[in-house]
């Protein structure tokens, strides 16, 4: 398996981004409603998985090996980590037909929707721009067809209706989408679709997944897809959080933004690359550049007295400055070492 470092070839090629402007936890998201999403989640998921027959044993989503090791439970759900390459993954997991079910019917998930629907407009704007600037500036640089922009198991329907707006492509159909009651918010321009036909076959011209991968019940389907509708030339641009990272690195189990429904796929930053390749792409962008891993296990080792860390990281956040946490900060983006990842791939030619 190659690694994610930069061989000479790619430090000329791939490109990395560094975001050096500050963000705090607000930014993302409102404490009380993701406090409260995870209350009811782990309500649901007993009602819905744990009491049931749903539950079925799988690989590793990554490398597809079976070989693996139990990790640790979150919420009465098994994590394991593939002794392959590394993925951390929830098996056994609820089948695909259950999640569609729990995604669309479970109170965690209607009490989510509704309170990100009451965002603030400023607030969904500020969240969703940095997408949307990525998506305009790849296309700007490397699509002369835009004919057919798709977003793949879609759960923002603000950033669709701000591509749509942008008039940057001639269609835009959503794959597979996780938006439920907020469709109506969007235009009857927009096409869903829940299969793949002929009318997609190497005719898209963007696929674009943001948050998704991480909640598949089979991550394969995403790059299987891609290669089959990506046009030659065409960008596939995927966002989502990686056991490679800082935060999962060095809390484990503790890390809390870790749980068995929003992170069931927890792909190692190597796989991730090699999935990309292997569905015929070429990386274009390999970044890592969240902001939060510091401050996230800074702030849950200063609360919790009982969570074991290194002590070298006791020290970093015990007794030096916050100016040497930004630094760190900015080492993990620059090294690829933070747990959010965003990647673009072009198909190749031939």
């Amino acid at each position: 398996m190659e690694s994610a470092g930069d061989s000479p070839e790619e430090q000329i090629s791939m490109r990395k981004v560094v975001l050096l402007n500050d963000l705090v936890p607000s930014d993302i998201t409102n404490g009380f409603l993701y406090e409260e999403y995870k209350r009811l989640l782990e309500i649901d998921i007993v009602s819905y998985f744990i009491e049931s027959s749903c539950l079925v044993d799988v690989a590793c989503p990554g490398c597809g090996k079976k070989t693996n090791k139990d990790a640790y439970k979150k919420m009465k759900m098994n994590f394991k980590i593939c002794s392959q390459c590394g993925t951390h993954y929830v098996s056994p997991r609820p089948d695909s037909i259950s999640l569609e079910k729990f995604y669309k019917h479970s109170n965690a998930c209607i009490f989510w929707r509704n309170g990100s629907l009451n965002l603030p407009e400023s607030k969904l704007h500020n969240l969703h721009s940095p997408r949307i600037n990525w998506i305009l500036e790849l296309a700007d640089e490397f699509l002369q067809d835009r004919s057919l922009f798709m977003d793949f198991e879609t759960k923002y329907p603000f950033l669709i209706k701000e591509i749509d707006a942008q008039k940057l492509f001639k269609s835009i159909v959503m794959f597979n989408p996780k938006v439920y009651e907020q469709g109506r918010l969007l235009p009857d321009s927009i096409l869903t679709r829940y299969e793949t036909d002929d009318d997609y076959h190497r005719k898209v011209s963007m696929i674009t997944c943001f948050e998704s991968l991480e909640r598949m019940f089979d991550p394969s389907v995403l790059f299987s897809t891609a290669s089959k509708c990506c046009l030659p030339g065409g960008l596939l641009l995927i966002t989502t959080a990686t056991c490679s990272g800082f935060e999962f690195q060095v809390l484990g189990e503790n890390a809390p933004n870790i749980n068995p429904i929003n992170r069931m796929n927890l792909l190692s930053l190597e796989i991730l690359k090699e999935c990309i390749e292997s569905a015929g792409f070429e990386i274009i962008e390999l970044s890592t550049p969240g902001r939060l891993d510091v401050e996230t296990v800074r702030r849950l080792v200063d609360e919790s007295s009982d969570i074991q860390i290194h002590p070298f990281w006791k020290y970093i956040f015990e007794l030096r400055a916050e100016d040497t946490w930004q630094s760190l900060q900015n080492f993990l983006q620059l090294n690829r070492l933070s747990s959010h990842v965003r990647i673009a791939a072009r198909k190749k030619l031939n």
